[in-house]
């Protein structure tokens, strides 16, 4: 275990943005030269690994996903940083590719997946689409989340939906800029842009108390130039929005769309909009999930079964289409700080439970 600590502490210190994670993918297959198995792909959907370990004999092939992008969170002197626990994932997914490589299964396929590009939504999607990936498609996926707030090494199960859909929506008001003496000249979006925000605001207030669960967040606005004197001609709002419900999802977005539009047009501004970071809700397959729990208790670990689903996304959903899947979560302490806290730091009291479950998991599932 002590390489694998040092490996979490390596990954940790060379945090990349998603993407971007170049000297990542490096550290990774580093470690991976050390060890025996049976194919290798080195870059899959940007800078990826893939990591295939083959059994005697015919059987599943079983994919095990860790995610290895950072954030843009500064520590230290350092731009980015791992203050959602990737570098933990990734050390575990490197801890249990050192197993199968001593232990390989005996019948059946092993595909550790170390996965870039989570953070935006757009790693998994890139992994599926490589060509590289056709010949090695899963039968069954697993992944897990580290989860400040959760007793130490209790694993975190949920039936159904896991973590919700999600996705950014940025609408643009467009209309004509005015000397400020005389406004009237222009098209002013100022009326528009408070009563969308309005809009906005109460519908969530009023959707997030619904099932399924559905939320609008708004997280940045800006109108006109920083300048007196110029009465502002564009505007800018970018919202969240997210459901436990993939179509409800589409529902709220195409809402939103329709509300922005109708305002723009009662006062002659040209609305356009972008879709950003879409998500789709992580789904727990009743099999999967329960392949997950058996090797929990198998390992005598405590299992937390949660009712509701997280209301944050993870694009681990993406796989949810083309197999059976279960995500679970690893409690790194009630009281550790929360994911994305500036001081935020991965607990490796929890890698080798992390290890164990996964490598328990796997072996079940063939």
């Amino acid at each position: 275990m002590r390489n694998i600590l040092k490996l979490r502490q390596t990954l940790h210190d060379n945090a990349e943005l998603s993407g971007n994670e170049k000297n990542t993918n490096l550290i990774i297959n580093d470690f991976l030269n050390n060890l025996n198995y049976h194919k290798i792909i080195r870059n899959i959907g940007g800078y990826g690994i893939a990591v295939l370990f083959k059994g005697k004999n015919n059987g599943k092939r079983i994919m095990v996903r860790a995610d290895i992008d950072g954030l843009n969170i500064k520590e230290g002197d350092r731009s980015f940083s791992h203050r959602c626990g990737h570098d933990g994932h990734t050390a575990i997914l490197c801890g249990l590719a050192e197993h199968f490589s001593k232990t390989p299964p005996e019948r059946g396929e092993i595909l550790l997946l170390f996965q870039p590009a989570e953070e935006t939504g757009q790693g998994a999607e890139a992994v599926i689409n490589d060509p590289n990936m056709k010949g090695i498609m899963p039968d069954m996926a697993f992944a897990l989340h580290n989860l400040p707030g959760y007793k130490e090494n209790s694993i975190v199960t949920i039936k159904g939906c896991f973590a919700a859909a999600s996705l950014g929506l940025k609408i643009s008001l467009d209309g004509i800029t005015a000397h400020a003496s005389q406004p009237e000249t222009g098209i002013n979006p100022t009326t528009a842009l408070y009563q969308l925000l309005d809009f906005y605001n109460d519908k969530s207030s009023y959707i997030k108390n619904l099932t399924p669960y559905s939320l609008i967040t708004v997280t940045h606005a800006v109108l006109g130039e920083k300048t007196f004197g110029i009465a502002p001609g564009k505007a800018e709002i970018w919202v969240t929005l997210r459901s436990f419900d993939d179509k409800c999802l589409d529902n709220l977005k195409n809402e939103c769309i329709e509300k922005a539009q109708n305002i723009s047009q009662n006062y002659s501004l040209h609305c356009s909009y972008s879709i950003h970071e879409y998500f789709p809700s992580t789904k727990n397959h009743d099999m999967a999930e329960n392949i997950v729990e058996h090797a929990a208790k198998i390992l005598n670990l405590n299992i937390i079964n949660k009712e509701e689903p997280f209301k944050w996304s993870e694009d681990f959903g993406r796989f949810s289409s083309l197999c059976p899947t279960a995500m679970f979560g690893i409690g790194c302490g009630e009281q550790h700080l929360p994911l994305h806290n500036p001081d935020y730091c991965f607990n490796d009291n929890i890698i080798k439970t992390g290890i164990d479950l996964f490598e328990k998991t796997a072996r079940l599932s063939l």
